[in-house]
């Protein structure tokens, strides 16, 4: 369970958040809706230990998250956060070995959710080659390849065709139903 408790934050005079509290359980999506500065992305980068909280807690299992657990949360940003420059398959491969997988489990992770995700086909292209909805892909699977426990999407959807976003929903449905928060 991930727990949010109470947090606040400031930037100078700005109350980004005021005692923001929630709980995700086990196979829960749980999602934010707001205007652009309500603080979402602020939240979820508290979480991740980007940011850090003026005032309240962020547990994980009931354990402060530290960066043993920040390792198996899975992160896509809204900005993209790929290196536009290297190849898909190559840069997917390093941020799973970042992650701790062996080269044979980050090769697998590889082919697996490049296929799930369909864009198998352009594991050999330059991310900034790619159409920002297959860029998208790209980051999802980023976020997937080192089999999290927690994913934390910030604006999962944007750029996406109809097509892609019935991929990517299937794909966190069954993240969901695994027990992926």
């Amino acid at each position: 369970m991930l727990d949010i408790a109470g947090i606040s934050k400031r930037f100078g005079t700005r109350q980004a958040l005021a005692d923001v509290t929630f709980t995700v359980r086990p196979g829960e999506v749980f999602g934010f809706v707001g205007s652009n500065g309500a603080g979402k992305t602020t939240t979820m980068r508290i979480v991740l230990g980007v940011l850090s909280a003026d005032a309240g807690d962020v547990r994980w299992k009931g354990s402060p998250v530290d960066a043993d657990v920040r390792r198996r949360i899975g992160y896509m940003p809204e900005e993209r956060g790929l290196y536009p420059k290297m190849k898909v398959a190559e840069q997917l491969r390093y941020l799973a070995r970042l992650h701790g997988l062996g080269r044979p489990d980050a090769d697998a992770a590889v082919r697996h959710w490049t296929e799930r995700l369909g864009i198998a086909e352009r594991t050999g292209d330059e991310v900034q080659k790619l159409s920002l909805g297959n860029q998208q892909r790209v980051q999802l699977c980023a976020a997937l390849v080192h089999d999290p426990e927690v994913l934390v999407l910030d604006e999962p959807f944007s750029g996406l065709d109809p097509t892609a976003v019935e991929v990517m929903s299937s794909v966190l449905r069954d993240k969901a139903d695994a027990g992926v928060r």
